[in-house]
């Protein structure tokens, strides 16, 4: 008997012993584990360049706060470990407070522990440190500190976004009040509580003449739509102007107002010979999306992108075209941009009409001396820009879109540059081609949304052509209802075949040609 009970106490040791060997084994991947992960938090931190700068209790910074958030995810995707460290996540709704503590002791190390909310468990399987994720925060760039001094009157005057007249060295235009009858139905909630609907993604280069005005605008439209609904993702690169130096004194009145902000820096210059011009701007744009491509999950399904170039906005201009991308269930939604005093269209080298022909006619002489006959040879087109309806066309992006963005979210589009064989056309005019061939046809331009590339030009733009709230030829506000009147009868099918403006990589007037519109798309 006695042997017996020594026989079970000899096994119970061994089974004993086995599983503290398992145990030990464990800590000592865990341990490594861990602390490869907190040593890039330490890199991080190094850098001292933050995406969202915030006060976060107990001295730990914001990009501490963003990398540790990225440690959670990665940890939870791997459920053994999860029971090891001792970083405590406390998730607000905007997950903007965040308290991280992290102990020196090696048996703390040893004893971790990590305790994270429900969101950020459904999102561990997300590759969140993925080297395809552009780097948050411009941490190699310092910016200047004289421009630095110079921001604080710039982001003062873009977080005042109900100034509408010059001040000093900032003129900006004489917007009107937003029609709030008009628009509420954008400002309700998300169909996912919590998750942004609205994604605003911009490039900017040099852009301080132009920034009071289009951020201010931007920001007035984020706070009627409810700046939780809303994400702001903008990518700068080489600026000397200051503009870098804005964007990073604006993300923390971004975090203040509640909107998710992203900044991101991408030095490579499209027109500097070095590299395709249209590879350059189309990285240059998902770099822009990249936050809402990444993570998907974190975005309502209904989102909509909202895509500006450096032009000078009203607010109800960017309304507008995601008010007409809603009511006429439009998969993109574009406006009409103006250089030349607002005299001439200017994005003719990227805009087809239904018929794949050029907005305007261009000699063989390369004159835009027609440029005022837009729509010239398709009437039904003509006609509906005359009386300021909505026209379906083939391809547009004209300095400001709507989008729809479950394509990009659902991975089966992006900016792109030119296959082999394939005409040499602007990324947009690619994107077109590859919304058709996935049946999002439903592209329009808005004949009343005019904008500029100056503040001085889209005043012009917009007394030539029209505003918003009142389009041109006509007196008073616009109270049409654009579900009636403005409707659109979709064509489903694209042309045969559209212009090719281009020989080679370059663009051209002189000598188009013809090509199918799903040249390269075929055998897709």
């Amino acid at each position: 008997m006695r042997r017996a009970a020594v026989s079970l106490n000899q096994a119970l040791g061994l089974i004993l012993l086995t599983f503290c060997l398992i145990i030990t084994t464990r800590r000592v991947y865990e341990q490594q584990y861990f602390s490869s992960l907190l040593n890039n938090i330490q890199q991080h931190d190094e850098a001292k360049d933050v995406l969202v700068p915030s006060t976060v209790p107990n001295g730990v910074s914001a990009s501490s706060e963003s990398m540790a958030s990225q440690v959670a995810e990665s940890a939870t995707a791997t459920s053994d470990a999860i029971s090891s460290t001792q970083i405590v996540f406390e998730s607000a709704t905007d997950a903007s407070s965040t308290k991280t503590s992290f102990s020196d002791e090696p048996t703390a190390i040893a004893s971790l522990s990590v305790t994270a909310t429900a969101d950020v468990i459904a999102m561990a399987t997300e590759t969140t440190l993925s080297a395809h994720v552009p780097a948050l925060g411009c941490p190699e760039k310092t910016g200047d500190e004289g421009l630095f001094a110079q921001a604080n009157r710039y982001v003062q005057e873009i977080m005042n976004s109900s100034t509408n007249s010059s001040v000093g060295d900032m003129p900006r235009l004489k917007c009107p009040t937003i029609n709030v009858e008009r628009y509420s139905h954008l400002a309700l909630g998300a169909i996912a509580p919590g998750k942004p609907r609205y994604f605003f993604a911009m490039n900017l280069f040099q852009s301080v003449a132009i920034m009071p005005q289009l951020l201010a605008s931007t920001v007035e439209v984020m706070r009627f739509l409810g700046p939780e609904l809303c994400a702001l993702s903008i990518v700068e690169g080489r600026s000397t102007d200051g503009t870098f130096e804005i964007l990073k004194k604006l993300a923390g009145e971004m975090e203040t107002l509640g909107v998710q902000y992203s900044l991101s820096c991408n030095e490579e210059n499209p027109w500097g010979g070095e590299t395709d011009r249209i590879s350059a701007l189309a990285e240059l744009r998902n770099q822009a999306l990249a936050p809402l491509t990444h993570h998907p999950g974190r975005y309502d399904i209904s989102t909509t992108i909202i895509f500006l170039n450096d032009v000078a906005p009203c607010a109800d201009d960017i309304l507008e075209l995601v008010h007409q991308r809603s009511v006429l269930e439009a998969d993109m939604t574009c406006a009409m941009d103006w250089i030349n005093d607002g005299v001439a269209f200017y994005d003719a080298w990227i805009a087809r009409q239904l018929n794949g022909e050029l907005f305007f006619e261009v000699p063989q002489s390369g004159s835009w001396e027609f440029s005022k006959n837009l729509f010239w040879n398709h009437q039904e087109s003509r006609t509906r820009y005359k009386e300021g309806k909505a026209v379906q066309v083939f391809s547009c992006w004209n300095g400001a879109v709507a989008l729809n963005a479950q394509p990009f979210m659902e991975g089966k589009i992006d900016f792109r540059s030119g296959r082999e064989g394939e005409c040499y056309f602007g990324e947009p005019t690619l994107l077109a081609k590859d919304l058709w061939k996935l049946g999002n046809g439903r592209i329009a331009i808005i004949p009343k949304v005019n904008v500029g590339y100056s503040v001085e030009v889209s005043a012009k733009a917009k007394e030539l052509h029209g505003w918003v709230s009142k389009p041109a030829g006509k007196k008073g506000k616009d109270k049409s209802d654009p579900t009636e009147s403005y409707g659109i009868k979709w064509q489903e099918k694209p042309p045969a075949s559209i212009h090719c403006a281009s020989i080679g990589t370059d663009p051209t007037w002189e000598k188009g040609y013809w090509v199918p519109w799903d040249q390269s798309l075929r055998k897709r």
